[in-house]
């Protein structure tokens, strides 16, 4: 199952220090979890929008089913 981990990383330049947050995602499994992960990576992409997320899973279904070459049954 692909899951998702937010990484925390503080660098010093100097007498500054910045941290910066990452997300990263293994590698899918199956089907679902590439559509899990490309579903999650448009909520990241759109803000983390709360509430959309039926709508991001039917786009990232549909983009994942075309790569494919595969069809809704």
């Amino acid at each position: 199952m692909a899951r998702a981990a937010s990484v925390k990383k503080r660098t010093t330049n100097g007498n500054h220090h910045a941290e910066s947050s990452v997300t990263m995602i293994s590698a899918p499994n199956t089907l679902e979890d590439e559509i899990r992960v490309r579903a999650y990576l448009l909520y990241e992409q759109e803000g983390r929008q709360e509430g959309r997320d039926n709508e991001y899973w039917l786009r990232a279904e549909s983009e994942i089913m075309e790569h494919y070459g595969l069809r809704r049954s």
